[in-house]
Formats: C-alpha cells, structure tokens, sequence
C-alpha cells in the first residue's frame, strides 16, 4: 500500500480509539445493533433523504446480508439498480443502496458489514457530497477511503472495490470537482485487498460528461448505462 495510504490506516486502528469504543459498546462484532437507530441523523442528508434513509435501513434489517456475500453499498444508482443478484446470475449479490445517501450515511451504517464481513464490497458513493460546494474534494475522499479503512480493520478478507464517481450530463457537480475527487480515489494504491475500478472514463464523453444515452436526467441512469456498468465490473464480481 502507498505510504500516505497506509500511515491513513495506521491513525484509524490506532488513535482513533471513539470509533472502535463505539463498535463494541454497541456490541456490533457479536451482531447486536447492526443498523443505525431510526432517530439517527446524518450531515447533508435532505429531508426526503432523512425518511428514506430509514426506511430503507428497515429493510436491510428486515433482510439481512449473509456471510461471504457479495455487497454493492452506494446512493441512488446502487439502489436503482435493483436485483444485483439477477443481473450477475448470482443470489449472494447484494443491495445495499439508498437514494441521497452521501458519504457521512455510509460511514454510520458498515456495522451491518463488520458483522457479515462479505467476500467483496463494491463501494460507489460521493455524488450526492459533491453537490454540497462546502463540501471539498477532499472531504469526499477522505471520508471514502475512511469506509475503507474500517471495513479492512474488522473485515480483512473482503475485497474491496472504489467505483470512481460517475459523470452528469448537465456538468452538475461540476465536472471539475469530480475530477479532482476521481483524481484522489486513483491515487490510491492498490492491494490484496482493495482495487480502484475507473467507471468514470466508461460513462464520459468526449467533453468528460455522462453519454446522453446513458442517462435519464443528467444523473441517474437508463437500463443501457446500468448494462454497460454490469458488463464493466463482471469480471471484478465473478472473479
């Protein structure tokens, strides 16, 4: 691992001692307390973000991960996808999207990861923080590589996988914040066991903007884009 990347990692296990008093005070290792409490509230959440948010965590809780799954953790174009498991032919394929989510919502809700500790985790988040213009590259960054890093310190055999954020047709965010934000995930290095996978350069178009027939609103996306991103990632899922 790179050396910035790794003295990131060795501050997180060792000095931030709140997050891992945290963990086993709500004794999330020994599977009590996955989900976060239907009072939580996260930073940069919209309204209609705050109750879906919590209607979805009901239903993760309602159908919960497997070990050895394999899980797609993301916003709204995680949880559009739908069956993940239909469309890779693969029923430990998981989805564990919400619509809104930002990288703050991600970060309150791995417990459910730590406990099952999954094969693989796709990771595919940051839009949502990017419209916030408070809200820094870096911030998005480091808060994904923050996911990271505390998904490998109670789950070190899973594998996992930064999607870089994907372009909008309508350069909003704008293109260049995302680039900046991209630029970071891709100077992670990679290792046994986390990959960066370039989405962003599958989805733009000749002026770094999202191909209109990949989208239905500048945002989210057809059932064309979500082919391309399948075909794009099936040998990450199956390998």
């Amino acid at each position: 691992m790179g050396r910035s990347f790794f003295l990131f990692l060795f501050f997180l296990s060792v000095s931030s001692s709140y997050a891992q008093n945290q963990i086993s005070n709500n004794a999330a290792l020994d599977g009590h307390n996955l989900y976060p409490s239907p009072s939580v509230v996260v930073s940069y959440h919209t309204e209609w973000t705050k109750l879906h948010y919590i209607e979805k965590i009901a239903e993760f809780q309602s159908q919960p991960l497997q070990f050895g799954d394999i899980v797609f953790i993301g916003n709204s174009l995680t949880e559009k996808g739908g069956n993940w498991g239909q469309r890779f032919n693969n029923p430990k394929v998981k989805n564990r999207g919400i619509a809104g989510d930002v990288t703050a919502g991600v970060l309150n809700r791995l417990a459910e990861i730590y406990y099952y500790k999954p094969k693989k985790v796709f990771l595919k988040i940051g839009i949502n923080d990017l419209f916030h213009n408070e809200l820094t590259p870096e911030y998005v960054a480091n808060n994904i590589k923050s996911i990271v890093a505390k998904v490998h310190l109670y789950s070190p055999e899973t594998k996992i996988y930064i999607q870089t954020i994907l372009p909008t047709a309508n350069n909003n965010p704008s293109k260049e914040r995302i680039e900046a934000t991209n630029t970071i995930l891709k100077a992670i290095t990679r290792t046994r066991y986390l990959q960066i996978i370039d989405l962003h350069s599958v989805f733009a178009d000749a002026n770094d903007l999202m191909i209109p027939s990949y989208t239905t609103d500048g945002l989210h996306l057809t059932e064309a884009g979500y082919t391309v991103w399948q075909n794009y990632i099936n040998g990450f899922v199956k390998d």
